[in-house]
């Protein structure tokens, strides 16, 4: 992780009267926990399946972010 066990994280800790919240060793994490950032992977289920309606719509957002910033310029 990015800060040393038993360092106090600021922040975290939003209930009165309670203990500050420390950071843990990493091995006390559960294992998912290092996985949330990496993209998510979908497998490939065919023509018209997740996958390809989910690039389809990743296209379009870019597509419609293009045309919105060349109309302001």
């Amino acid at each position: 992780s990015s800060c040393p066990a038993d360092t106090v994280l600021p922040g975290l800790n939003y209930l009165k009267n309670q203990p500050p919240v420390l950071a843990l060793p990493d091995e006390e994490y559960p294992p998912w926990l290092w996985t949330i950032l990496l993209p998510k992977e979908l497998e490939d289920d065919g023509p018209g399946g997740r996958k390809e309606r989910m690039e389809r719509r990743k296209e379009n957002k870019q597509r419609i972010r293009e045309r919105n910033f060349m109309s302001t310029q």
